[in-house]
């Protein structure tokens, strides 16, 4: 069988806290393993101040980009068109991995005209909330090119059934392959020590964890798990409340509510972490939680279930198989919800919270690797540049 060759397509990368830089990543190791690397194509603009971070690509992925200016988040760059026009030629499909962007744009036009399929992964741009959020520059974006993009891909890409919801209800009509993201075992089971995490944080000596691991965004529901902490430290003093990720814009008012509250020694914030660092929380952990308003599909979930963590999440991180394998909690994103589940979690035995730690790495073994969803991808691509009957995974 002749080898796929995939053409991924972002408008930049710029923050190493950017799920979506990792989802690329580990997505096209994975195509690459299964013998059809991925070429990565963006604009380097030097996003938000920062550099871009094509680097985290390693062979046999590649990643291709040209200078432009930030603009907003339009990311524009002419020079990237030319590189592009000859690229989309030599490729099979492009897969475009972001909204609102001008080289997705390029992108599935250039691709139209040359009989290439398209498919957009809309990584959780699409769900309500999102679409709330800086309304008025999407809306400009989505007359401009974005809707036209959308309603002309062969297909979208989501990876829950709740996320395709967002997506015909956005009027798009075309089909649409619910494919979950995974996680590398390989690496989330190399040797990391809870000895490290206390090393940097001795409070944490001896402490049953919560963690909370993403970006300090008001979406990922931190306001209300910090009012719920406030009110459960009390009752479980041998508990500790761990705050992992960059600030995103939130962790001012995140101290703010710890020292309102006058939680300060029960809380850490860690900053970023990453590697062997990010491996020791997740292990640590007796409980992780991420209350986000909405998520496409995260990976902080997959990756605290990997490692026999017992998970508190919401409808928004369009994940309803936690509560079905017996992995963990689905909660309201509000603070009484929040209150009452994380102390449930809290009050179960050791061996309870371990039981549903096994049942949640189970699940992952079972569904949610990266090879697996490469597997899928693959097949994916094969039907829309092949036709004939629809993987099972399509909606139509």
């Amino acid at each position: 069988m002749t080898a796929l060759k995939p053409m991924f397509v972002v408008g930049g990368l710029y923050s190493l806290a950017n799920g979506v830089a990792w989802i690329m990543r580990d997505s096209a190791a994975a195509l690459g393993r299964a013998g059809a690397p991925v070429d990565v194509y963006a604009a380097d603009c030097w996003g938000r101040g920062a550099p871009s971070i094509g680097q985290v690509f390693e062979p046999p992925s590649r990643w291709m980009s040209a200078k432009g200016l930030w603009m907003g988040g339009l990311s524009w760059s002419p020079a990237l068109k030319p590189i592009m026009r000859e690229a989309v030629a030599g490729h099979d499909v492009v897969h475009n991995h972001s909204l609102w962007m001008l080289p997705n744009s390029y992108s599935s036009r250039m691709a139209r005209r040359a009989g290439k399929p398209v498919v957009i992964t809309a990584h959780g741009a699409l769900e309500p909330w999102a679409l709330a959020h800086a309304k008025w520059k999407k809306r400009l974006v989505e007359t401009l090119f974005q809707r036209k993009e959308l309603l002309a891909a062969d297909c979208l890409h989501t990876n829950s059934r709740a996320e395709m919801e967002g997506i015909r209800q956005y009027g798009i009509t075309a089909p649409v392959a619910v494919i979950p993201n995974g996680v590398d075992l390989d690496v989330l089971d190399q040797p990391a020590e809870r000895s490290l995490l206390e090393a940097a944080h001795p409070e944490l000596t001896d402490k049953r964890l919560v963690l909370f691991m993403a970006r300090l965004h008001v979406k990922k529901g931190l306001e209300h798990l910090l009012q719920a902490w406030s009110r459960l430290a009390s009752e479980f003093p041998d508990w500790h409340l761990v705050v992992a990720g960059p600030d995103n814009g939130f962790e001012a008012s995140a101290r703010t509510i710890v020292a309102e509250a006058a939680v300060g020694e029960r809380v850490t914030f860690t900053g970023n972490l990453q590697g062997e660092m990010a491996r020791a929380a997740r292990r640590a952990a007796d409980v992780f939680t991420l209350p986000s308003f909405s998520e496409g599909f995260s990976m902080a979930v997959l990756e605290a279930m990997a490692a026999r963590c017992p998970v508190m999440i919401t409808p928004g991180c369009n994940f309803p198989e936690v509560e079905s394998a017996g992995a963990g909690a689905i909660i309201r994103p509000d603070i009484e919800a929040t209150t009452e589940g994380l102390g449930r979690l809290m009050a179960l035995s050791d061996d309870e919270r371990q039981r549903m730690g096994r049942c949640g790495r189970q699940l992952i073994e079972q569904r949610f690797t990266w090879d697996i969803v490469a597997q899928q991808t693959l097949q994916l691509y094969r039907w829309l540049i092949r036709g004939g009957s629809a993987p099972d995974f399509v909606i139509t």
